[in-house]
Order: structure tokens, then C-alpha cells, then sequence
């Protein structure tokens, strides 16, 4: 009898060793790179977010792979740049090519991932994984099981505000509900449903996306503090959305600790673009834009007893790179007969190995508030720009200028030149399409059109964003 229990026990000590980890991957909508403390701000009060992020690893330069929603959350979802799945920019009829104050032919792009691209929801479900999306898509607006939609992409249950009744756009409900409260009580009770099998779970959250309607007892918080330094211009609504998020990120890694799951679980924290331009700092452009403003976000990995505490790596990371970085983890393969452009970033975060990647790309041939069609790389320490309705180049060396104050265009000739051939030759290879058409309708005195554009804040049925809100 002792032996077949001692046989016992190894069995299962050899079945928990074996269990795939979970995994956590938060989303944040709109958060500037220096809103949590562990990048430095201090005025917002984030102790959860600081807490993940050194409990494992902290990504000094990590970089959302477009300026805005849609073609981040897709280049997220399939570690790929979006001149391979084509989804540039959202939905927003304002911003339709060919309008007479758009110098050159822009692109819309596609509204939903292609047919046939696997999400790494896709995969993991295929791996046996229980898979959530809670929060938003913005990928398409397609019924459930479609392509458009997160349940033909790999996930078996989507829960967006209206599933727990919220208006669109609203923040609080007609109960005193506050959005980001009900989306993590849904989150919390599927992690409890499928404990007991890997899961992954996508938490993407609507805030810290304005109009703003946060709760009042926050908002007096930081009405009696005052913002100093880089923190300034912060106003006391955003830091109490900021807060509010904090606090649902605690309680998912409070629920993974009740679980006794929390060393068996990779958990990816970041944001979906830069931030709004006052929480940006120094940082020229803000969300939007294809300056340092526009993509740099804030960045953590935590997988604690896999990934060493307490280490920060400075080596630029993207969007691109979780996708890869996740299936390594599981030991799962990347998608057959479909391109995988980022790197995981396992190795780095165990060993300190560097990533060894000659470049990072960005490809935004479209129009949306003061954003114009822009393609860049940044290899090394430095970053060209190219600007279709220049044509022009810009070079920076974003190390010693993260500003991105002196263009050294025309100090430093040969390296324009050098990777320019570089960023051509990725775009060609990419298939990326090229805003260096003159539109025929351009109107040197003719204005961008305001005024509501299609899709709202996105938190309606298809999750789609646009409208007043400029994403």
C-alpha cells in the first residue's frame, strides 16, 4: 500500500510539473509609457502594475507596433507587422482615402484579420487551452464564430460591456457600476471556471481611453495631490482611470495567488499605443503618430519561479514579439505556412541573452488626426523616418535624443542611405503598401472634416473604435 502511494504521489508531482502555465495577457487602451511607477511616474498611484512588473522582467523601450488600436491589437494576436495582415488603422470614415486635404493616397487597410491567419488564440486553443477574450476587440464586427469576431479566432467566450451592461462608451453604469470593475468580476469567475485546465485568458481593458468618467472618491484623491515634474500635466481624472485599472490587474494576480497559480502562469502587461500628450512627458507625438510619443508603452513579463525578479532590459521589444514569446512558453510551434516577424523574448528574460534582431519596423500608410502615411525602422540606436507626403527622410538617434529633437539627416548622409535600403527592402519583402501616389483631390486649403466618425469608443457590439475619440 505505501509503495502504490508513494507511486501515487510521483504521478502527480510528475503531472503538476508537466501541466502547461497559464497565461495572462493585459491590454491597455491608451496608456502612455510613463503612467505606472515603475517607469517613474509619480503621481499616479499604480501598486499592482509595479508590483507584476518586479516580480519578473521590465522592458525599458517597448513599443506598441502601430500608433494606434486596431493594427497593434492585430500585430499582438498574430506576432506579425501589419503590411502582412494589412490591418493599418481603424475604422473612421473621417480619415477614408482620397479626401482633399490628404497630399498622397493613403490605404484603409483591412478591417479584420485575413481568413486564413491563426491568432495565437487559434493555436492555443489547439493545444487544449481554455481561451477568454474580456474587454475589447476591435478587429471586426462579425457574429459570433465569424472571422470578425474573437470566437472564430481561437476564443471560446468573449464578454464585451454590452454582455454586462454597459452603454457604448460608458464608463459607469445606470447601477453606479464602473466598467473596469464588471469586465475583471468576468475575467475572475472564468479563471475560477477553468482552474483546473490551462487557460488564457486576454484581458483588454476599454480604459484609460478618454472621454473620462471616473469614480468621484479617486478623482478627489488626486484632486489633493499635486503632479510634479514630467507628471504635470496630468490631470486628476486620468490618474483616477489609471488607479481604477491598477486595481483589476491586482485583483486578477490576487485571484492567481488564491488559485495557488501564480508561479503557474506567464503574465504580459502593455499598452495598445502611446499615450494622450500630456502623460507622454518630453516624448515627441503623442497615440497616433510615429514618433517616440506615439508608439513607446510601458512594458512587463512575470512568470515567477521561470523568469529571474527584478531585471530590466533595455534592448528595443514590440508588439510582434508576445505572440512568439507565449507559444514558447506553452511549447507550442508558430503558425504553419504563416510569417512570424517577432522574436520570443524567453531567452532574453532567463538569461540575458540579447535578442540578436538587426531591426524593428513600423508601417502606417494612412491619415488620422495629425498622423499622416509614415513607414520607419529603428536599427540600433537609431531611427529613420520616412514620410510619404515629403518625400522626405528624418534621422534620429533615439538613445542620446529620445526627444527625437536634432534630425540627423543631414549630418549623417550615409546612414540615410543605408537604411533606407533597409527599410525598402523590408517593405517590398513585407508586400507593404505605399502612400507615394499623389491623390488627385489634394487641396492645399482644404481642412480635415470633424465632427463624429463611425465606430464610438468601441465598446458596443463590435467593439470598434473611431468617432470623436480619434482611434
Amino acid at each position: 500500500m505505501r509503495r502504490l502511494l508513494t507511486l501515487a504521489l510521483l504521478l502527480g508531482a510528475a503531472l503538476a510539473a508537466a501541466r502547461q502555465p497559464n497565461v495572462v495577457l493585459i491590454l491597455i487602451d491608451d496608456m502612455g509609457w510613463r503612467d505606472p511607477g515603475f517607469v517613474g511616474n509619480r503621481y499616479i498611484d499604480t501598486p499592482n502594475i509595479d508590483k507584476l512588473a518586479r516580480s519578473g522582467a521590465i522592458f525599458s523601450q517597448c513599443y506598441a507596433s502601430a500608433p494606434n488600436c486596431a493594427p497593434t491589437r492585430a500585430c499582438l494576436l498574430t506576432g506579425q507587422y501589419p503590411s502582412r495582415h494589412g490591418v493599418y488603422t481603424v475604422v473612421d470614415e473621417r480619415y477614408a482615402p482620397g479626401q482633399p486635404h490628404m497630399k498622397v493616397m493613403s490605404t484603409r487597410g483591412n478591417d479584420e484579420l485575413p481568413a486564413g491567419t491563426k491568432t495565437v488564440a487559434d493555436v492555443l486553443h489547439g493545444q487544449g487551452y481554455a481561451t477568454a477574450l474580456v474587454g475589447m476587440w476591435n478587429l471586426g464586427r462579425g457574429r459570433n464564430g465569424s472571422t470578425g469576431n474573437p470566437t472564430g479566432r481561437g476564443f471560446d467566450i468573449y464578454v464585451r460591456p454590452d454582455d454586462v451592461g454597459f452603454a457604448k462608451d460608458a464608463y459607469m453604469d445606470g447601477k453606479g457600476r464602473y466598467l473596469s470593475d464588471a469586465l475583471c468580476d468576468e475575467a475572475l469567475a472564468w479563471m475560477d471556471k477553468n482552474k483546473s485546465k490551462p487557460f488564457f485568458l486576454y484581458y483588454a481593458e476599454h480604459s484609460v481611453h478618454e472621454p473620462f468618467d471616473p469614480k468621484p472618491a479617486l478623482v478627489a484623491k488626486y484632486k489633493a495631490k499635486t503632479p510634479t515634474g514630467a507628471d504635470k500635466g496630468i490631470t486628476p481624472e486620468y490618474a483616477a482611470t489609471v488607479e481604477a485599472v491598477d486595481a483589476s490587474i491586482g485583483r486578477i494576480l490576487a485571484k492567481l495567488e488564491a488559485m495557488g497559480l501564480t508561479k503557474d502562469t506567464l503574465v504580459i502587461f502593455t499598452s495598445d499605443n502611446g499615450g494622450l500628450p500630456y502623460v507622454v512627458g518630453s516624448l515627441r507625438g503623442s497615440k497616433g503618430l510615429l514618433y517616440e510619443g506615439g508608439l513607446r508603452v510601458p512594458g512587463a513579463i512575470s512568470w515567477p519561479g521561470v523568469i529571474p525578479a527584478g531585471k530590466t532590459f533595455d534592448e528595443p521589444v514590440a508588439s510582434i514579439d508576445f505572440m512568439p514569446t507565449i507559444l514558447e512558453a506553452v511549447g507550442a510551434p508558430l503558425p504553419k505556412d504563416q510569417p512570424t516577424d517577432g522574436l520570443s523574448l524567453l531567452k532574453q528574460v532567463r538569461t540575458g541573452a540579447p535578442l540578436g534582431r538587426s531591426a524593428i519596423y513600423w508601417h502606417f500608410p494612412c491619415y488620422i488626426g495629425k498622423g499622416e502615411p509614415m513607414s520607419l525602422l529603428r536599427a540600433g540606436d537609431y531611427k529613420l523616418i520616412e514620410k510619404f507626403a515629403g518625400p522626405t527622410f528624418e534621422l534620429y538617434d533615439v538613445r542620446k535624443d529620445p526627444d527625437e529633437s536634432k534630425d540627423l539627416a543631414k549630418q549623417e548622409p550615409a546612414k540615410v542611405e543605408e537604411l533606407k535600403k533597409q527599410l525598402l527592402a523590408w517593405q517590398k519583402d513585407t508586400g507593404a503598401f505605399l502612400a507615394n501616389e499623389p491623390n488627385p483631390a489634394y487641396d492645399p486649403n482644404a481642412r480635415e472634416q470633424r465632427g463624429g466618425g463611425k465606430g464610438g469608443k468601441g465598446q458596443g457590439q463590435g467593439g470598434g473604435k473611431g468617432g470623436k475619440n480619434g482611434k
